[in-house]
């Protein structure tokens, strides 16, 4: 039956992330599924933006799960500190991870939603989970991010891009799973580009990933970010 509504709500009578967040073993699935597909990963800690920062600098995870790209972060730059910002119940199996890669003394855990984006990074990042959401919640995610960010911030973006000549991609098979798991959806590059200066956000760089997917590279907008420290 066609009802338009989210799939995964239709079947169990809550959102996908309250009815994990109730059941750890669940929780430890969908975290461990996750960080299975952590291969898209793989070049992002030789990003330019990360690399300006690796002295000393301080990037914020915002729902960053288990921390598995943070680890590979800080494992790639020693002298950067991490933040961590998660639900409650992932925020202690972040910590065991991070924890049993050393980098507990470079990392902050922090339990909170959106609303709590730490201010003060180098470098933020979200990875997967703008896809999880419409339109008006990525909106207001990145208008936090914004308000959290110094002007001489960035923000990266990790998701499967739609194509924009709808050429054969992974991310239009995620666009389906995303609408049916938790009413949220793939975009194209122009569309991640309006959402982002919504939010007073620029989009300044896209640079492929393994497994289909994109990070974004974005700044503030204002007259401190007319430059770029971006890939090409």
């Amino acid at each position: 039956m066609l009802t338009g509504q989210v799939a995964f709500e239709q079947r169990f009578g809550e959102n996908h992330f309250d009815h994990f967040a109730r059941d750890p073993e669940l929780a430890e699935l969908f975290d461990r599924s996750m960080a299975a597909g952590s291969r898209m990963f793989d070049p992002l800690p030789a990003h330019p933006v990360l690399i300006a920062a690796a002295e000393g600098g301080t990037v914020v995870d915002i729902a960053g799960g288990n921390g598995e790209l943070l680890r590979r972060i800080l494992s790639a730059h020693p002298r950067l500190h991490g933040i961590l910002l998660e639900r409650p119940h992932t925020i202690e199996t972040a910590r065991r991870f991070l924890g049993a890669a050393g980098h507990t003394a470079r990392c902050t855990f922090r339990a909170g939603d959106f609303a709590e984006v730490p201010a003060g990074g180098d470098v933020y990042h979200l990875s997967r989970v703008l896809h999880d959401w419409d339109d008006d919640r990525c909106r207001e995610i990145l208008r936090h991010c914004a308000r959290a960010m110094p002007d001489t911030a960035d923000l990266l973006v990790v998701e499967r891009v739609l194509p924009a000549d709808g050429s054969a991609s992974l991310a239009t098979a995620w666009d389906l799973h995303m609408m049916c798991d938790v009413g949220g959806r793939e975009r194209r590059a122009d569309h991640y580009a309006r959402l982002f200066a919504d939010a007073g956000l620029t989009l300044v760089d896209r640079a492929p990933l393994p497994l289909d997917g994109s990070v974004l590279h974005a700044r503030k907008i204002g007259p401190t970010n007319t430059g770029s420290r971006s890939s090409s």
